[in-house]
């Protein structure tokens, strides 16, 4: 059985507004990204909300030698990209 739900209207800016019931029916909430499955004709079959994958909800995934601290881990991660960011800006200065 074929259900049609309420319509959006979509923007210049390519933004979609989503009726409320249907964002309760899906549980989605501002800032969550959506996923739109397509069948072979290109047609949407459905629309799931894309979760994020935060590092903590996979750290238990990973195999380690050692003990890691999720907190050490994540701060590191920053460190090191913080370091990479600002060589990154002294060299386009040096040009």
């Amino acid at each position: 059985m074929v259900k049609q739900l309420l319509s959006g209207k979509l923007t210049s800016k390519g933004q979609l507004t989503i009726p409320l019931e249907l964002r309760t029916l899906l549980k989605i909430n501002e800032g969550d990204r959506l996923v739109f499955v397509l069948d072979d004709n290109e047609r949407i079959i459905e629309v799931q909300p894309k979760t994020k994958k935060l590092i903590r909800g996979v750290m238990g995934a990973l195999k380690s030698a050692t003990n890691v601290n999720v907190d050490e881990a994540i701060n590191l991660a920053r460190a090191e990209r913080a370091k990479e960011l600002k060589e990154r800006s002294m060299e386009s200065k040096d040009e």
